[in-house]
């Protein structure tokens, strides 16, 4: 070997072609020519390889080894690349170039260090290597570098590498490798840049990857990286579109201790997981950066990795050209949203529930009701069970709000469903949205030849009277027949009665709730801004809407007599206080008390009417009538623990508010222009809009029924399921699905099929319980799961959500998650929750106000929280983590804000 052979050479000093120093070294050299930021480095050219690979005899070992593959049997792949990789990790460096390398290495000996590889194929436009060479970083010791050189070397050779050779033609012998070793860069986010949106293949938008920390949490798909999306507009300035803040569930650091450097995968807290890894600067700053790159690189759209250090600058870590453009712009991937479902199916859900609830939302709901309207081309995949929660395809709801919300009514609680931003589904985009008047006049037409109930005059008279003429009798007969039935295929077929049955509730449902309740209220809030002003709107529409009696308020008018007649006994309250709820019944049923048989007595009474309700709609947990009683004696306990006002007095209260807003109102629309005719259309339109709050929770209250007729009628199942074996407990028979549930009923299944059912039920059953308190992100784009920006965090300040009822209060919080705490609410206390459920709703007559994490103005905590005249304030991201009990606050359910008042307290 002559002397004049150099193996290493600088990254500033290349003048070298590909074939010398690979293509990553060449891109990062013209960087560094075009002073881009790029970390100091130098190159060990593939004339090193091609001197280790002679001087360790490798090439007859690799010749050998491939000509042993067979490429339709991928082992013997296998088995070729791991003959040549021990072959390379195994062997020595020639001296000649570990003593130039540890010459060059000393000016490095300071910092740590990134070793990279740079092959000679790698990186074309025509074909894509991303990803199958190597890269290690954070090494210090001299001896870690030489080690993973060879690590470099070696995954020239991994079995994906020499397929994909294979399947492109590229001969194996052609390809070198060089490596860069580069200067490390402690990254305080770091990530991807595209300067041709990829997903979409539209020139005119770049896209940003990122995450805290080193870029490898991304390039090894880690974690769900933040997406923003930037638009390029004219004369070269940028607009940031989207900010999709992913769920970082871990974050990749350089290592702190130990010789051997390397990184390690730090999993974030779930606060910062959500918080944005990059600034607005800072994403125009990369933007501009990676636009500067493509221009420099014959205006090629790259894909460009970059990190930010410690003291906020950028750094460029290598450049390529993006492969695999598409030609056209088909979206392939549904986008999800639990954002309606905020309002609508909040809870926890299993699997059976998900298909009891969602086949017919999906079937009467969704594809009959599109088939009656004449809307066409509409999606038939509506829902899905995503992380125990439910999710809503956001094509469906778009197309929804073009045909049936004019642009003028669509406001923050109809957004709200989607992402922030522009982009075919962003909330900009959709407020913007054409309507389609023509389509909804035709669907209104249709309405009345196909399905006249479906009319706003008739849907909420049907109702009721189907729920007198058929439902009712329908209920009593069915708890006589499941007595009476002990066969599994006559429980089978009951259930599937009991569905059958259901259809004409969702069939009427279908218009009370999304077309009649949220269109009219909608109306009147835009009526009011349009005739009054914007600011008092959000003053006078709830009270506008509250003082409404309806099956939720009846049933909580019903627990807070029985909470009288308590607290009017002292025997009675005493047993209450100083007993656990669980053993509560039991206790009372020993008593001759006449005052305790008064209440047995009208407790019975209540369980009759009204025990089918239960802190939550779904079918797992146990109904207000179910044996202990628990729930019911919890709330209970609540109400007797402190004095509240009476019920009677906060209804009365409301009532007079609710008359003085109308006159109000009625006054300032009558003294406008052709205000006599205003007010007419008005309070038509306001008529409707509270008969349908009403009919929405007349409609729950019967939904209530039906979950516990099929909870009930499936325990039962589930207890012969038992004695075979199937499930552990009779619980488990939610975590089966219905066509799961009736094959095995039937013995449609082998011994080898049930215990896969068996196992895959505690699966299903481990996932509901994680989620069971704890909320999965917003939206989900294929596996990709993603938030909008957090506006506050626990240091905040002011945290901003929707106003939902009126009133101020300054108070301490009440965190709660569990609905088996809820007798530890005082008095006045503001209670903060994930989100809530009829169930929960009657200790609000004590409590000083409610904030929520989700849900709007027409969530059931809205509604009672106007009805018992508390402020409330809802969508108030993470509040149940960033809140802490006993921190005080004041709550604002006129502007929808929320102000610390003790910031030391904060946790």
């Amino acid at each position: 070997m002559s002397n004049q052979v150099s193996f290493i050479a600088d990254l500033t000093q290349l003048d070298y072609d590909n074939l010398e120093v690979g293509n990553k070294a060449a891109n990062l050299s013209k960087l560094i020519q075009y002073k881009f930021p790029v970390p100091e480095g130098f190159v060990i050219k593939t004339n090193a390889y091609n001197e280790f690979v002679s001087f360790n005899n490798l090439d007859d070992i690799i010749q050998e080894s491939l000509l042993k593959i067979v490429f339709d049997n991928y082992e013997t792949t296998e088995k070729c690349s791991k003959t040549i990789q021990d072959s390379i990790k195994n062997s020595e460096f020639p001296s000649e170039l570990v003593n130039e390398l540890e010459l060059k290495y000393k000016e490095f000996s300071s910092y740590n260090v990134a070793v990279r590889s740079s092959a000679t194929a790698e990186d074309l436009a025509s074909a894509s290597f991303a990803g199958q060479y190597d890269t290690y970083l954070n090494l210090r010791d001299f001896s870690q570098v030489l080690k993973h050189i060879k690590k470099c070397y070696a995954s020239l050779w991994t079995s994906r590498a020499i397929i994909y050779r294979y399947k492109n033609k590229i001969p194996h012998e052609k390809v070198k490798i060089a490596v860069v070793i580069q200067k490390m860069i402690s990254a305080k986010s770091a990530g991807v840049l595209f300067t041709l949106n990829p997903i979409n293949s539209k020139n005119d938008e770049l896209l940003i990857e990122s995450n805290f920390g080193l870029g490898e949490s991304i390039v090894s798909g880690k974690t769900n990286p933040d997406q923003y999306f930037i638009r390029k507009l004219k004369k070269g300035s940028l607009n940031i579109l989207n900010r999709r803040i992913g769920r970082k569930k871990l974050a990749t650091y350089p290592k702190s201790k130990g010789t051997d450097g390397g990184i390690e995968h730090i999993e974030l807290s779930e606060d910062l997981a959500q918080q944005p890894s990059l600034s607005d600067s800072n994403i125009i700053k990369l933007a501009k950066i990676g636009l500067q790159i493509e221009k420099k690189f014959n205006k090629i759209p790259q894909d460009i990795e970059w990190a930010i250090d410690q003291d906020n600058r950028i750094n460029i870590l290598q450049t390529r050209p993006i492969t695999s453009i598409k030609a056209e712009s088909i979206p392939s991937e549904i986008l999800w949203s639990r954002g309606y479902s905020d309002d609508y199916w909040n809870d926890n859900v299993t699997p059976l529930y998900f298909e009891l609830l969602g086949d017919h939302i999906t079937k009467v709901v969704n594809i009959e009701l599109n088939d009656i309207m004449g809307y066409k081309r509409m999606d038939t995949s509506l829902l899905k069970l995503y992380k125990a929660h439910v999710y809503f395809n956001l094509n469906v709801i778009k197309r929804k709000v073009e045909n049936e919300i004019p642009k003028f009514i669509r406001n923050e609680d109809v957004l709200n469903y989607f992402p922030k931003g522009w982009g075919p589904y962003g909330k900009n985009t959709i407020k913007d949205l054409p309507f389609h008047l023509i389509s909804r006049i035709v669907a209104e037409l249709r309405i009345s030849s196909h399905d006249p109930n479906g009319a706003m005059s008739k849907t909420a008279e049907a109702y009721e009277n189907w729920n007198q003429e058929s439902f009712i009798p329908y209920c009593k007969k069915f708890e006589n027949q499941l007595q009476e039935i002990s066969e599994l295929k006559d429980l089978i077929s009951l259930v599937e009665d009991l569905d059958r049955t259901m259809i004409a509730h969702f069939r009427l449902v279908r218009y009370g709730i999304p077309v009649h309740n949220i269109g009219m209220n909608l109306l009147v809030q835009y009526l009011l801004t349009r005739f009054i002003s914007k600011e008092e709107c959000y003053q006078l529409y709830p009270f506008l809407i509250s003082g409404l009696k309806n099956k939720l308020t009846e049933t909580n008018d019903k627990i807070h007599n029985l909470a009288s007649l308590i607290n009017k006994s002292q025997e009675l309250k005493s047993i209450f206080t100083n007993q656990d709820s669980s053993e509560i019944y039991n206790t009372l049923s020993t008593k001759n008390d006449p005052s305790i048989q008064n209440f047995l007595s009208e407790f019975e009474i209540f369980l009759n009417n009204h025990g089918a309700r239960g802190y939550t709609r779904e079918i797992y947990y146990p109904r207000w009538k179910e044996p202990p009683m628990k729930n019911v004696f919890d709330i209970l306990k609540s109400l007797i623990i402190d004095k509240w006002e009476g019920l009677d007095t906060i209804i009365a209260i409301n009532l007079k508010k609710r008359e003085r807003t109308e006159i109000i109102v009625e006054k300032k629309i009558r003294s406008q222009r052709f205000g006599i005719i205003k007010w007419k259309i008005f309070s038509a339109i306001l008529k409707n809009s509270k008969k349908y709050i009403s009919f929405r929770e007349n409609q729950r209250f019967n939904l209530d029924k039906w979950i516990t007729m099929n909870r009930n009628a499936y325990l039962k199942i589930g207890k012969n399921f038992i004695k075979r074996g199937i499930i552990p407990d009779e619980n488990k028979i939610f975590f089966l699905r219905k066509h799961e549930i009736k094959k095995l009923a039937l013995n449609k299944y082998t011994s080898q099929e049930i215990q896969q059912i068996s196992s895959e039920v505690i699966k299903r059953y481990e996932n509901f319980k994680i989620y069971e308190n704890k909320i999965p992100p917003k939206f989900l784009l294929g596996s990709r799961e993603f938030d909008d920006e957090l506006e506050h965090n626990d240091k905040s300040t002011i945290f901003n959500g929707l106003p939902a009822s009126q009133g101020i209060a300054t108070a301490p919080i009440r965190v709660l998650y569990d609905i088996n705490l809820i007798s530890t609410v005082r008095g006045g206390e503001i209670l903060v929750v994930p989100q809530t459920d009829p169930g929960w709703t009657p200790v609000f007559s004590k409590i000083g106000g409610l904030i929520t994490e989700t849900g709007g103005i027409l969530s059931h905590g809205a509604v009672v929280s106007r009805e018992y005249g508390i402020p409330a304030v809802t969508n108030i991201t993470n509040a149940s983590k960033i809140f802490k009990t006993g921190q005080i606050v004041k709550i604002n359910g006129y502007n929808g804000t929320v102000i610390p008042q003790n910031l030391n307290e904060r946790g």
